[in-house]
């Protein structure tokens, strides 16, 4: 019987890139997403099964303005207020498409950053706080 389909779990981009504090829970729930759906495209591509994965990264939404992001030099470009891009994201990874989609799309340069240059997320890591 061969079967196919897509799956696509949105997951926050803080997921692989950042710690919160006092979060170590949720964090390493949205960690442990990540790897759960890159391991599932690979144990699903065989029966025709395609799984992407979009890292949304920081919306801003009336819950959630994201101020003290915005207010930062160095975290103001991990946030967006164009919900547009995150649906144009996950039409991006449906059936057949891409593996994966961060918006805004540099915040998908950060996960691979943190594992060649990993004394630079230990410098930088601590001052993204949210």
């Amino acid at each position: 019987m061969r079967c196919s389909g897509t799956r696509a779990p949105a997951n926050e981009g803080g997921a692989r890139h950042r710690r919160l504090r006092s979060a170590g829970a949720y964090s390493a729930s949205k960690f442990a997403l990540a790897g759960w759906t890159e391991t599932l495209r690979f144990e699903e591509a065989p029966h025709g099964v395609h799984v992407g994965a979009v890292f949304p990264g920081f919306i801003t939404t009336e819950g959630f303005p994201q101020a003290d992001l915005r207010e930062r030099r160095l975290t103001r470009w991990m946030v967006s207020a164009d919900t547009d891009k995150v649906a144009d994201a996950i039409y991006a990874v449906g059936p057949g498409g891409r593996p994966e989609r961060s918006v805004p799309r540099a915040f998908g340069l950060v996960g691979p950053l943190r594992h060649v240059t990993p004394w630079l997320w230990r410098l930088v890591g601590p001052r993204i706080r949210r």
